[in-house]
Order: C-alpha cells, then structure tokens, then sequence
C-alpha cells in the first residue's frame, strides 16, 4: 500500500494549487488523476502544428498589486508565466448585429470607451463602477485580506440582474448598457433568474482591472505547480482513476480502478463534488449531506470548434469576441433545437511568427445536455453516425453565424475538432459536461454554497465549486481548503511574506 499524509483526488487547477501549499508546507501529499495527462482544464491538446486550450482561455488582474497577481506570486507564478496583454481599450468586444462595443481594461478607461458610444450613459456607468468597487471591497479573500467579519455576506442575496437594473441612470442608455455590460456573461454561464451579483461583480472587477492571454497556453501553469510539487517531495499520478474511498480506523483507503490501494490521513476532493460523493464508501456519508450535494443544480455546458486555419488567412485578434443573435444576452442559453446557436465567444492564441495572423481559432457557444442526451451511454469514438452528423450539422450552424460577423470566414479555414457536452462531460467528470460546476442561486444562496470542510472529518473539497470559477476563484478557494488544515492566520502570513 502507498502511504500518504494527504491525497488529492484529481489534478486541476484547485487541486494543484493546495497541493502545492501542502507539499511546500512539509506534507507527503499524492495527486491521483484519471487522465494520462495531469492539468484538468488547464491541459491544452495538438491538431497538427496547432494547439489549443481547454479551460482558462484568459486571466484578470494579473497587473502588480492586483488580486490574481498577489496571490500566485506565492506559487512563483506571477514571476514565471508568459503573458501576452490584450488590448487594453477593447479586451472583450460585445457584438450585435445592429452594433458592437468595447470593454476596456481600466475603470477610468472602461466608463470613457463605452460612454463614446452610447449617449447619456455617463450616470449608470459611474455608479456601475462605484457598485463594483463597493462589492469587492467587502470581500476580504478578493483583497489578500484576513477574513475577520463576514461583511460579503451583504452582497450574495441580491440578484445580478435586478441589482443592475436598479441602478440610476437615463432609461433609453440603461436598457443598450445593461445588455452590454452582461454580453460576456458566457464566463459565468449567467441566467436573469439566479445569478448572483456578488459572482459578476467580483469576475468583472477582475477582467477590468486588467485582461491578459497565456501566450503558451493554460499548460505552463500546471507544468509549473507539477514541477514545484515534485521537487517538495510530492508525487503526482496518472491513469489513477479513484473508484472508491473508505475508512480503516482513522486512516482513508484509496482503491484505483486498477486495483492499487492509497492510504492517508487527509482527502483533499478536486473534482467536481457529485463526483466526490459517489466515490465515498456510503456508510462514511450522512444522507442527508450526500442528498444535499447530489441535488444540487449545475451550469450549462458548451459546443467548441477548435479550428486550424490557412496561413495568412485571418488576422490575430488582440480581444475576445462575444456575438449574439438575440437583444436579450440573458437568455442566450436557453435556445437549442432550430433556434441554437443564440451566441458564441472566439477568441485567437497566440499569434504565428508574423504575429499578424492567428493560426487557429477556438469558438464556443452554450449546449444544453439535453440536445446530446440520446448518446449518453455510449463510448468516445463510438459513438455512430448520427452522432457524427449531430456534429457536423452543428459545426455548420455555428460557422454560418460566424460569417454573420466575420463574411469569409470559411475560406480561412483548414480544418476543425468539435467538442460537445459528452466531450466536456468525459473530459472533465463534471455531470452533464457543467462548464462551472454547480449553479449560485441569488434566491437561495446558502444552499448553493460549498464549504471546504465536509461532514467527514478529514475529507475536504477544493475547486471551482468551492467558493467561484475562473482563476482567481479557484486560487482563493485553494487558500480556504489549504486553512481548514493550516490555519488561516498561518496560511495568510506565508501568502504576505510572498507579496
């Protein structure tokens, strides 16, 4: 058997983070992963000369002092990575049909780009600003700040969209800019109904703050933090899938699919928490709790093309763009069937050697599960031809409304990989391929919430479900799992010490 202080059962992001707090801290930590390459979503893959990211396709503030920044100079990555800033008066171009507009890097900055293009815009953006500034503030994770008082809790009952609404303004700019500022809500899978403010705020300061690309892709950050782990005397494992956690006296045990057996003291749970609940032996588990996870609602997933492109053919784009076919940017995820697709994000890597012209393209539109449920029992590459032309059908609908904004599209194009919900699902374990795990109901808040401790002592979750998605929510939420065994006090002075 392999003895362990703390296992970590998969090897995303979250899971790399705490295991590289742990290891560092004097642990013998071991990441178990499924998959023959560790990294999760932050693994990338090859077609021929080109590669592509499957997860973060771009980080915020990341400009010195600011959040994400602060906190991964604690994990060398601040100093290491390779960075490529995008334009900082458009890092997201919103685009309609009838007008496009930019959101600039900089508050300043974002309120003078958007107030050009929209008349009497200037009352709702300052007090935009002002309510960004105001939310974040009182998030003490967000601001590398201790958490002494539980001052956000103010913030996470309000509805992002009624909040938004409420805001002063003249009514005619209001109703352009309130689907402007939530034409990127692509990256929080945002619904009218139940999305929380706290969650737009603190993802949006952090984009405004400053937006930037990893010019060699999502790969450095786990080929980095792997490195770091090994070299504290951790191990991380691969084709490890974990089948089942039980308990032997007050020891874990830790059985792989190919019949080894882990043992530890500590389970830090980096995968998505439905799937960390039924791995655990069920006399371990209170029914109550495992109901209370397992009934939990998650995110829509997504339709990707990853497309390879002819040299010269199109120009690298400094931004990202999010088109929508529809006035309400709200509802975008609801389409399927002949109204699907209702929006995509594109965004180009890093540029060819010219530097003009991006070699591929990766364009991502909302899928619901429902539209890919018919094959769910089946096995990747067997999945028949109907799923083929499932595909191929789908490709087509999203190429055309592609040329919708960019005419000549198709003839950049060399060749294209599709990914659909089953693709995510079987990719990343997440039920029905949930692009951000579990769903943040502004109604009901609490019951949404994921704690790091479990009603298991010694079992603990880490992720995106935790606290929020994306990179500065998955780092902080490294942070809260890594104290419920360090310490918060102690953790924090480490992470000042770096600073």
């Amino acid at each position: 058997m392999n003895r362990f202080d703390i296992i970590l059962i998969g090897s995303g992001l979250g899971s790399l983070l705490c295991g590289y707090i742990l290891s560092r801290e004097g642990f013998n930590v071991c990441l178990l992963e499924r998959h023959s390459s560790p990294g999760g979503c932050l693994q990338s893959f090859t077609r021929g000369p080109d590669s592509f990211d499957t997860g973060i396709h771009y980080i915020g503030s990341m400009l010195p002092g600011q959040t994400l920044n602060s906190y991964w100079k604690y994990f060398g990555l601040s100093q290491s990575l390779d960075l490529v800033r995008l334009d900082e008066n458009c890092f997201d171009l919103i685009s309609f049909d009838d007008g496009e507009f930019p959101l600039a890097q900089g508050f300043e900055n974002f309120t003078e780009q958007l107030s050009g293009y929209i008349p009497d815009s200037s009352l709702f953006l300052k007090h935009y600003i002002s309510a960004l500034r105001e939310t974040v503030s009182s998030f003490p994770l967000y601001n590398l700040e201790m958490p002494r008082t539980h001052t956000e809790t103010s913030w996470m009952g309000k509805n992002a969209f009624t909040f938004l609404d409420s805001l002063p303004g003249n009514r005619n700019s209001k109703q352009i800019l309130l689907k402007i500022i939530a034409g990127n809500n692509f990256l929080y899978a945002g619904r009218k109904e139940s999305t929380p403010w706290h969650q737009y705020a603190l993802i949006n300061h952090s984009f405004i703050s400053s937006a930037w690309r990893l010019k060699q892709g999502g790969r450095q950050i786990a080929d980095h933090l792997i490195r770091a782990i090994r070299t504290n005397g951790g191990t991380v494992l691969t084709k490890k899938e974990v089948k089942l956690v039980s308990c032997l006296k007050d020891k874990f045990l830790v059985k792989t699919s190919d019949g080894e057996i882990f043992v530890a003291t500590r389970i830090v749970a980096g995968i998505h928490p439905q799937a960390a609940i039924s791995l655990i032996d069920p006399s371990l588990v209170k029914r109550s709790f495992s109901s209370r996870i397992l009934s939990m609602d998650n995110t829509v997933s997504s339709f990707a093309l990853y497309i390879s492109l002819k040299p010269e053919s199109f120009p690298y784009l400094n931004y990202n763009v999010y088109y929508h076919n529809t006035q309400d940017v709200w509802a975008d995820q609801n389409c399927r069937g002949d109204q699907w697709p209702a929006m995509y994000f594109m965004y180009t890597p890093s540029p060819g050697a010219s530097g003009n012209f991006a070699s591929s393209v990766c364009v991502m539109s909302y899928m619901r599960f429902e539209e890919v449920r018919r094959w769910e029992n089946s096995i990747t590459g067997r999945r028949g031809k109907d799923y083929r032309a499932f595909k191929n059908d789908h490709a087509e609908k999203l190429l055309k409304l592609i040329e919708r904004r960019f005419p000549d599209f198709r003839k950049a194009v060399s060749s294209f990989e599709v990914s659909t919900p089953l693709t995510w699902r079987d990719y990343t374990g997440t039920p029905e391929g949930s692009m951000y795990g579990i769903r943040k109901d502004s109604d009901n808040y609490l019951k949404t919430m994921i704690l790091p401790h479990t009603k298991i002592p010694g079992f603990y979750f880490t992720g995106q479900n935790l606290n929020m998605h994306g990179a500065p929510g998955v780092t902080i939420g490294s942070i809260m799992t890594c104290a419920e065994i360090l310490g918060m006090e102690y953790l924090f002075k480490k992470l000042h010490d770096a600073v």
